[in-house]
């Protein structure tokens, strides 16, 4: 079964104005059908084979003369060599659009090849795990299951998939294979202990050394490590919103999974009953929430999208930032919660002078697909209703 995704028209758009474009995102996410389901005619390259990896390597301005129409290259990470290559053919053919069309499954590491190499030249694009959206436009969600299943497309278009063989795998293949590329990781074991307690800290303040502690290795191993599950999208480390507001501000990110559901089988949750009944659910529900906002609304950790905590501990779960417009939004487990316990009241105004307009959300698990407005915020459950209409029915604050 294919479930449409919403990046296409942004895919489309860029194949129609840049030479080179290169699609990112974990393993898994649909990167590689996506692409060669929109072009179907286009020659596809993919560099898991080794083969394709040493000849590429080996002479790269050879390899790229083997192709006079567009191609796909999926995989792109394992072979650098290409981008300083491709600059040179490009750059001779700069209205040649869609002509190379790339996958890549390492965020920063890709990042930084293409920025010394391709800047102004590609339309670079991230593909997340399906959204509530997607899976609603689809006809097939499922609000109970989508809380711990997560968003990876195979789990949603093969209902005879095992939810803890599909993970199991996806861990495995991941820390025996794709690991290796990034860093040595000279102990396995501990690696996956590692990688079941950072899940324990989804939402707090990223503190490497407690973590390190509960794992028994060292500070500078825990940020190889850390680095690692962000190069490989896995993870996004959630900035500050730094303001000249007259507080002092925490410093440190905030830790999140690209996917809930990998999350929830990282601390052994396969059901709903164990989800809701789970201790870190309001973790949980925070981190489902970040990653729709990131998935509709084309959010960046960093560049437009923030959390909010001064020393005294006053906190908002995320900032975004568009612009002259500034979005608070809360996150709670439940399907109501007391105004009072909400900090809008408090930061709105200590940051509101610099925007034009400054809105305030509250995320619950609530039911029904209504946005329930309220004096000072609007209410709304990211899993029904989309985050930029929640957005919208509320006035300016």
């Amino acid at each position: 079964m294919w479930i449409d995704r919403q990046i296409k028209d942004r895919v489309n758009q860029s194949v129609r104005s840049r030479p080179a474009v290169l699609l990112t995102g974990a393993r898994q996410t649909g990167k590689s059908t996506l692409l060669q389901r929109m072009f179907p005619e286009t020659t596809y390259i993919t560099f898991d084979y080794l083969q394709q990896v040493e000849a590429a390597r080996e002479a790269p301005e050879q390899f790229l003369s083997r192709f006079d129409a567009p191609v796909i290259f999926d995989e792109i990470q394992y072979v650098p060599e290409l981008f300083r290559e491709l600059k040179i053919v490009i750059d001779k053919h700069r209205n040649d659009y869609g002509r190379w069309i790339m996958t890549g499954s390492q965020q920063f590491s890709l990042m930084g090849q293409v920025s010394e190499s391709l800047a102004g030249r590609i339309a670079l694009l991230r593909l997340e795990t399906l959204s509530a959206m997607e899976l609603r436009q689809a006809r097939i969600f499922d609000p109970d299951r989508f809380l711990y299943r997560g968003g990876y497309p195979e789990l949603w278009a093969n209902k005879n998939l095992s939810l803890e063989d599909f993970f199991e795998s996806y861990v495995r293949t991941y820390v025996e294979r794709d690991l290796k590329t990034i860093i040595d990781v000279k102990n396995l074991s501990d690696f996956r202990r590692f990688f079941r307690i950072a899940a324990t800290r989804t939402g707090q303040l990223l503190n490497y050394r407690s973590l390190a502690a509960d794992v028994g290795i060292s500070d500078v191993t825990i940020k190889k490590w850390i680095h690692a599950l962000e190069i490989s999208g896995l993870i996004y480390l959630l900035p500050p919103f730094y303001a000249n507001i007259g507080k002092r501000l925490v410093k440190s990110p905030k830790l999140y999974f690209g996917d809930h559901g990998l999350l929830c089988h990282l601390l052994g949750i396969d059901s709903a009953a164990q989800w809701h009944d789970h201790p870190h659910k309001g973790s949980l529900w925070e981190n489902l929430v970040m990653m729709e906002l990131i998935k509709t609304l084309h959010l960046h950790p960093g560049t437009d999208l923030f959390f909010y905590r001064d020393q005294n501990g006053v906190e908002i779960d995320f900032i975004i930032e568009k612009k002259d417009r500034l979005i608070l939004v809360e996150a709670k487990a439940g399907e109501r919660v007391a105004s009072e316990k909400l900090a809008f009241s408090r930061v709105a105004p200590l940051l509101g002078a610099r925007y034009a307009a400054v809105r305030n959300l509250l995320a619950l698990n609530m039911p029904g697909n209504d946005i329930l407005t309220r004096k000072h915020f609007a209410c709304f459950n990211p899993m029904h209703v989309d985050a930029a209409d929640a957005a919208e029915s509320q006035s300016p604050g």
